[in-house]
């Protein structure tokens, strides 16, 4: 015995367990959960697609909304220009025809009630004082029961 041959026993199972697993493969059992998968990932990109329409849609409708913003506020500005002019107009003519006979009423009863205000004002300027000197006698009242407690 020139050559010596070496021999090895080891189980079977697992042997033939991955013929079956090779078997199936190339057999194409496989094949239909592949092709569901694929199916899957077909439709995966397809609303994807979808998406991606819609998102390019609503971004050029924005577009156009935004360009036409500009020439809204031109048409906005310049109807606030007229309003302004006339409501300047509308002040100048009634300042222009009203008389100092018929602002003299007005006049006289705005300086009479700038005149009560005057007077209200030094009356609350009073009580504030007289409530201040109240305050500070009552504190001293009560300072000096509390030391009298003691």
């Amino acid at each position: 015995m020139a050559t010596e041959e070496e021999y090895e026993v080891i189980p079977t199972s697992p042997i033939r367990r991955l013929e079956k697993r090779l078997e199936k493969v190339e057999t194409g059992s496989y094949s239909s959960e592949v092709r569901k998968l694929i199916e899957q990932v077909m439709e995966l990109i397809q609303s994807n697609q979808k998406i991606i329409e819609e998102t390019i849609k609503s971004n050029s409708e924005l577009r156009d909304e935004l360009s036409q913003i500009p020439g809204k506020i031109d048409q906005l500005l310049s109807e606030i220009g007229e309003f302004m002019k006339l409501l300047r107009a509308s002040s100048e003519a009634e300042v222009s025809g009203t008389s100092a006979e018929v602002m003299k009423p007005l006049l006289e009863k705005l300086t009479e009630l700038v005149e009560q205000d005057k007077k209200g004002f030094e009356t609350n300027q009073a009580v504030l004082t007289t409530l201040g000197i109240i305050d500070k006698r009552l504190k001293r009242l009560y300072l000096q029961s509390g030391s009298l407690r003691r």
